[in-house]
């Protein structure tokens, strides 16, 4: 038998063969799928609003389908196709999404919604805290616009933020979802806590029975999640993990070397914050690595709150010009943090006043261990650090991913279902898919060929409405325009 060696030849003969034996069947169904691939969820008879078009990256890592069609019925999405498998019910308002990408909202699990990324955090606590549902109001916005629909705050003040849902769940404002700790826990020494920046936000505890007693009280506060900040120790830690567990809650935060590492993760923390405190030198000791996979800890690595100082020394025309950030942010503040951008390098204040270069390449051995380990882990940026915009910050961070070894549709993934199967909220949104809240984003571009391309949001839609874009829905505090295929500058 003759073998063919030439493999365009090959190909060629495959292409003609198959060519030859379509049946009229097989070539309708073809034709039928010509679209996309994909389960065909059944056509609605009823739908408030119909994105049409774009190439659907639905969060599940799958294939990309061109030439979506989403049918979302009030919050939920209740059908996922194509143009072929799906038509528009009479009476649907549209999105046209042509030649864009649409995809999930993007989740953010770490940001501080009392900063906006100026540089003195002493400075800013003391001269906006009796503002601070402002702020909360304003950090809520950058995210939005910037198309992030979901956010874990690690931090605040439980009083404040729990004032501030309360206008979201009314309407009286338009934001993200909101999960947050209400707060920190944290043993350190009154003396220190009385001066910190952050100490009005924090229960400082000396024992394991104090440790139980701050985690019930936020728990009773309505706290999704609790944050064993610095100085607990294993002891501690467990009788917040114990109240947590308890009540279906889970337990993040700091660690503080590589046997505080081993305590926390025993006595049940389940995710770790940053790249730093369970390594040496850029190197994450085998032992620890193997504790993480054992306990199937969750790490969020927050690459960008180093990378954001170095890129803004470097490159500070993006910073001290952001339009962005311009236009979402009240003139007096704006001007306010723009002061606080000369000089970078001299002014971070919360972190020792100089710019952290090593720690940015260790991050990076750091990430690339824990990854190719399988170490879960998660997308967040802790904004609003010093330098590092809500408007920019998750971008950067699925970004540096990328650049650090991670497949582009990983990374989306990554940012959409894995940190909404975190956040226990894997059966409400995360994903395109029907049944799912209708929190969606249409990008002018293509992220899995540059994930910068996600500065480019034309449309997002939250639990049904859409907040930005052409048929902008108006809500209080909100300031919707109509997109265009470069994206409205937000």
């Amino acid at each position: 038998m003759t073998r063919l060696t030439n493999p365009r030849m090959a190909g060629l003969l495959v292409a003609l063969v198959a060519g030859v034996l379509l049946t009229p069947r097989h070539m309708a169904a073809q034709q039928e799928r010509r679209y996309g691939g994909g389960d065909k969820d059944p056509q609605p008879t009823k739908a408030t609003l119909a994105i049409v078009g774009g190439m659907l990256i639905d969060g599940t890592a799958g294939t990309p389908v061109s030439h979506s069609l989403i049918l979302i019925d009030g919050n939920k999405i209740v059908a996922v196709g194509t143009k072929d498998t799906l038509k528009v019910p009479p009476g649907a308002k549209t999105v046209d999404a042509g030649g864009m990408t649409v995809m999930p909202g993007l989740i953010d699990a770490h940001v501080h919604m009392d900063t906006i990324g100026h540089t003195d955090y002493q400075y800013w606590h003391q001269t906006y805290r009796g503002r601070i549902q402002e702020i909360y109001a304003i950090s809520s916005r950058h995210m939005l616009f910037s198309g992030v629909t979901t956010a874990l705050d690690l931090g605040g003040k439980m009083e404040d933020l729990a004032g501030y849902k309360k206008k979201l769940q009314s309407g009286a404002e338009v934001g993200v979802r909101l999960k947050s700790t209400m707060g920190f826990i944290t043993d350190l020494s009154e003396s220190y806590v009385a001066t910190w920046h952050r100490g009005y936000q924090t229960i400082n505890v000396h024992n394991a029975e104090d440790a139980r007693g701050a985690a019930l009280k936020y728990i009773a506060s309505g706290a999704e999640v609790l944050k064993a900040y610095t100085g607990l120790n294993g002891p501690e830690v467990k009788a917040i993990a114990d109240e947590a567990h308890a009540k279906g809650l889970w337990v993040t935060g700091h660690v503080e070397g590589i046997q505080n590492t081993i305590d926390r993760l025993n006595a049940g923390q389940d995710a770790i914050e940053h790249t730093g405190g369970y390594a040496l030198g850029g190197k994450v000791p085998d032992e620890v690595i193997k504790l993480m996979l054992t306990r199937r800890t969750w790490v969020c690595p927050t690459l960008v709150t180093n990378g954001a100082q170095i890129d803004a020394v470097e490159w500070p025309e993006f910073w001290t010009d952001s339009q962005r950030m311009k236009a979402n942010t009240p003139p007096e503040i704006w001007a306010d943090i723009r002061r606080s951008l000369d000089y970078p390098n001299r002014v971070l204040t919360n972190f020792g006043g100089f710019v952290h270069w090593r720690s940015a390449d260790e991050s990076k051995e750091i990430f690339q261990q824990l990854y190719h380990a399988g170490v879960r882990l998660l997308v967040g940026t802790d904004a609003s650090t010093p330098l590092n915009f809500k408007t920019d910050a998750l971008i950067r961070e699925m970004d540096l991913m990328v650049r650090y070894g991670v497949p582009p549709m990983e990374v989306i993934s990554m940012a959409t279902r894995v940190n909404a199967e975190y956040m226990k909220m894997g059966s409400q949104i995360g994903t395109v898919t029907a049944g799912k809240l209708a929190d969606i984003i249409v990008v002018d571009g293509n992220p899995l060929q540059d994930m910068r391309d996600l500065r480019h949001v034309a449309v997002v839609i939250k639990d049904g409405k859409v907040v930005k874009g052409a048929a902008a829905d108006a809500a209080p505090g909100s300031s919707p325009t109509s997109p265009t295929k470069s994206g409205d500058g937000r």
